[in-house]
């Protein structure tokens, strides 16, 4: 049995289908933890890390290529978060949901199963109307593009890796045209075989 690691786009229902496979293999599942893990890495206040984590602007990306200004508190933060993920691995089989831990593993050379999920925009909509309890359109789109822009920026900045490229994963799931059960049986089967 595997570690593996599950990445995917916003409301495609990565923290659900990785829940369901940790408790199917009776291993644990590493998602909002790891934020707690961090902030205690960093002596912090849990709410400063979920503050800053998995959010670079647009902006600070660009900038970020083109002046040598210190984004020193984000890249700690990511560094802690590193660290964290490494020693969570380090204890054996287990699920990590999203924070590049797929870069993070492959580049410490640990083996894992790396899984993306992604789904149509009707789906993850539902899905975000659900979570924000709304059915505004308007602000469910706006909601799904800021966490999805957000969610990319952090990817690539960290791991110099195009978020979703298939190249970065053995195993990518559309959970909205597959459904979640399957999704998480065929991710169980891999990971056993």
């Amino acid at each position: 049995m595997k570690i593996i690691t599950i990445n995917r786009e916003y409301g495609a229902g990565g923290h659900t289908i990785g829940r369901a496979v940790a408790e199917e293999l009776g291993v644990p599942l590493y998602d909002q933890d790891i934020i707690a893990a961090t902030a205690a890495e960093m002596h912090l206040d849990v709410s400063q890390v979920e503050n800053s984590e998995e959010e670079i602007s647009r902006t600070e990306n660009i900038m970020r290529h083109i002046t040598p200004i210190s984004y020193e508190f984000k890249d700690y933060l990511f560094e802690a978060q590193k660290k964290v993920i490494l020693d969570l691995a380090g204890k054996g089989p287990c699920v990590i949901i999203g924070r590049c831990a797929d870069i993070i593993l492959r580049d410490a050379g640990i083996d894992a199963l790396h899984v993306f999920l992604y789904a149509d925009q009707a789906h993850r909509a539902a899905w975000v109307s659900r979570h924000l309890h709304t059915d505004d359109t308007a602000e469910i789109r706006k909601y799904m593009k800021k966490q999805e822009k957000a969610r990319k920026a952090y990817y690539e900045v960290y791991t110099d890796h195009h978020f979703g490229d298939r190249h970065n994963y053995d195993l990518m799931l559309d959970s909205g045209r597959l459904g979640y059960d399957t999704c998480g049986k065929l991710i169980l089967t891999l990971a056993r075989a």
